[in-house]
């Protein structure tokens, strides 16, 4: 674990802290091998490429997953919100992450992510001239 995230995450509020730290433990417990850095001010998660992060949002967390556009249909608690790649899902307590599936988002990401990764497969497909 990285100390400047542990800097980032004890400067929140105490909600988001606790939100921040069990969504944290989740993905060290979920996700072998993840590196976790802080990039782009930000707590950033990387398995097999650039896979997710932690946001601090008005009142709670966004999780957001670097290839979650793919799992939208599969999660209808993630959202694009405008963007083309990443989703999020927004949480405002602990008890969100039960209630809106962080674990099995996390789970299905990660196996995407490497599966993705393999396959040599393009966050962003390239767009011809």
């Amino acid at each position: 674990m990285s100390p400047l995230v542990d800097s980032y995450i004890g400067s929140l509020s105490d909600t988001q802290q606790a939100i921040a730290e069990n969504v944290r433990r989740i993905l060290f417990s979920l996700v072998p091998g993840i590196q976790e850095k802080l990039s782009f001010k930000i707590p950033f998660y990387h398995y097999f490429g650039m896979f997710c992060y932690i946001n601090a949002i008005p009142n709670g967390i966004d999780v957001g997953l670097c290839r979650g556009k793919d799992l939208i249909d599969e999660f209808p608690s993630l959202e694009l919100k405008g963007r083309a790649i990443v989703a999020t899902v927004s949480l405002h307590s602990v008890k969100d992450i039960k209630h809106k599936g962080i674990r099995e988002i996390i789970i299905a990401a990660a196996l995407w992510n490497e599966e993705a990764k393999k396959k040599k497969i393009p966050m962003v497909k390239r767009r011809k001239l």
